[in-house]
Order: structure tokens, then sequence, then C-alpha cells
């Protein structure tokens, strides 16, 4: 799946590679659907009824319902992100078409196609990032399990019951191996839906960088032919129309990232203040071993997507610095107000945020980290 990136093609194919294991690569392009892609749907229906008949369960009994409470939570966003990607398909197309259609136009241009693929392997450092940590929970899940199989405690995975089934663990043929069958498929489709879908927004954040490179690399050359009077005012001009043309698309592509994925940074917020909460309570409380899959998922993921709207934020300021530091000032009046309506765009230029509450960056992260910990420490100094 990782092999190495001679191509701005192969980290096109990796993504599309994480989409296809559990079958969701439709979202992205004009293939059949499967089974399995259905499944990504259905069956996180049923998680959460269960999931809510093992809270009704466990209504009497504080830390199994806390514990169900804090999966609950972190467990939602798998379904969340998958109805959000099913919704937005078109636009999401929309962006992937866009970015391979920019990457084929400058295949001619080394200087470009050359930080595009800079930025495509950057993006294969992070995908191995995320699959390793992610699929490190179905690891950690399932030799916990086999452990206990071999020492003859039987455990389940999840805190989760199926009605109609004996959530004893060493209840007879066959509750045990149908519930633990259930939740091994449920890990499955929702370790790898979250790989997939933030492979997508990965490739997506690393592809606008490397049009904002695009943007800042046609600048610097515009400005070093007019210094060097390598140019005419009215090729200057129509140059600049150009560079304007790639700032528009580039701003409605960072415009449609942050309409489809405000709303889920949000509830990813959310998951990791209410989960993570309630996981570092209940895991100081008890010997629940799930806490640390769902605490280090928590942190990596909300530190995942502050640091590539990071990396947006840098590049939009980046634009505005090579705008201002261009050879505007030898220009004609009416190029230097294009430059002007630019460097202007470019300043205004709307971040990627969550919710429409905050922008998208590290101090937002490191904030929410913040809070959520001393929130923590008050809840067990009492």
């Amino acid at each position: 799946m990782f092999r190495r990136i001679k191509t701005v093609a192969d980290s096109r194919n990796h993504v599309v590679s994480l989409l296809r294991i559990v079958d969701l690569d439709p979202i992205v392009m004009d293939r059949r659907r499967t089974i399995l892609f259905y499944a990504c749907f259905i069956y996180p229906c049923f998680f959460h009824t269960f999931t809510l008949y093992t809270l009704y369960s466990n209504r009497n009994n504080i830390v199994p319902f806390l514990q169900c409470m804090s999966l609950w939570g972190a467990a939602g966003q798998c379904s969340f992100k998958t109805i959000i990607a099913y919704i937005h398909q078109k636009r999401i197309r929309e962006m992937f078409d866009m970015i391979t259609c920019k990457q084929t136009e400058c295949e001619d241009d080394a200087e470009i196609y050359g930080n595009y693929l800079r930025w495509g392997k950057r993006l294969s450092f992070i995908l191995k990032m995320l699959t390793y940590t992610l699929t490190s929970n179905f690891i950690f899940f399932s030799l916990y399990l086999l452990l206990g199989i071999a020492m003859k405690d039987r455990k389940f995975i999840f805190i989760l019951n199926i009605p109609g089934l004996d959530p004893n663990p060493n209840a007879p043929f066959p509750n045990y191996e149908v519930q633990l069958t259930f939740q091994l498929v449920a890990l499955y489709i929702g370790v790898f839906e979250v790989i997939g879908l933030d492979g997508l927004f990965a490739y997506f954040s690393m592809n606008a960088a490397s049009i904002g490179e695009s943007i800042i690399v046609t600048i610097e050359r515009l400005s070093m032919m007019v210094d060097k009077e390598r140019i005419t005012s009215d090729e200057t001009a129509k140059e600049l129309k150009r560079i304007i043309h790639i700032h528009r698309n580039y701003l409605d592509f960072i415009n449609l990232m942050d309409q489809i994925y405000n709303g889920m940074f949000l509830m990813q917020f959310g998951s990791f203040a209410f989960s993570g909460s309630l996981a570092l309570y209940v895991g100081r409380i008890s010997d629940w071993f799930a806490i640390y899959g769902i605490v280090v998922t928590s942190l990596f993921q909300l530190f995942f997507y502050n640091s590539l709207g990071s990396i947006i934020e840098a590049k939009n300021q980046a634009i505005a610095e090579a705008l201002y530091s261009s050879s505007w000032f030898t220009m004609s009046i009416s190029n230097r107000k294009m430059i002007l309506f630019m460097l202007q765009r470019a300043r205004t230029v709307p971040t990627l945020s969550v919710g429409h509450l905050a922008p998208l960056n590290l101090e937002t992260g490191i904030a929410k980290f913040i809070d959520v910990n001393g929130q923590n420490q008050k809840r067990y100094s009492y």
C-alpha cells in the first residue's frame, strides 16, 4: 500500500486504496457500490442502537455506564464522518477532480510539479502515521481478546450487549461468539472508515498547500521578470489575471473544504471533550484498559486536524507576503490596482474553521487540550 512515491498520482492512489479497504472509494470516483459500502452505513446504526440498549441496561451501575458513554462518544465520529462524506460526495468529487486537473496542467513545469511531488511525499508520511496509529487499536483489542481466551478469562472488546443475548462472557454458545464477531466487525469498519476519510482530508490539505505554493512561485517569477524588464505592461496584466484566476480557484477550494468539514471538526472537538474526559475519569476509578486506545486516538486526531489547518493558514499568510514582496511599485497603475486587490483578498481569506466558531489551527487544539485536561483534574480532585 505504501510504496515509494515517484509521481503525484501515487499519492492519489494511496488515498483511494485506503478508502477501498471499506469500499468507500465510490465517494471520490465513479465505481459500482458493493455490499460493504452499504454496510458502512447500516452496521453503525445497529452498533449505536445496541450501545443505547447497553446504556439503559447499566443505568444503575455508574462505572459500566460511563465506560459505555465514553465509547459511544468516540465511536460516533465514524458514523458522522461517513454520513457527511456521503452527503457531500458531489463536492468531494469536484475537489478530487480539481486537484487531478491542477496536477495534470503542471506536468511540464518542473518547479511547480516538484512542489506537488514534495507535498505528496509528506502526505505519504502522514498517511503512514494515521494508519499505524489507528490500526494499532485493532491489533491491541484483538491481542487482548486472544490473551483472554488463552487464559480462559473471556472478555468483550466493548461495553456492548446485543438484545436477547447473555452479556456474560462465559455464557454458553453462541452468546459470546455472536457478540464478539459483531464487535470485531464494528471495530474493523469503524477504524478503516476513519483512516480512509481522515486520509482524504489530509490529501485535500496537502494539495491545497501545493496550489498555494504554485501561486507563490508564479508571483515570484513575475516579480523577477518585472525587475529585469523582460516583460511589458500588457504581458504583466495578462499574467496577473492568470494569477488572480489561480488564486480564485484556490479560495474556492478552501471554501469547499470548510463547507464540508467545519461541522465534522466541531463534532471532532466535541467527541474529544466528551469521550476523552470521560475515559480519563473512568480510567482512574477502574481498571478499564480501553482508555488507552480511546485517549491516544483522540489526542492524535486532535493534533492531526489542527496541524493540517495550521499548514493552510500559514500558506495563506505566505501568499500575502509574496504579493507584498513583489515589484508592484514598478508596475503601471492598473497593474498595481490588481496587486492591491489580490493582497487585500489574500489578507482576508477565510481559513478552515471548527463549526465557524474558531479557526482550525494548533493554537485552538492546544487550548482545547488544556481545557479538557484541567476539567478532568478538577473532577478527579473532588
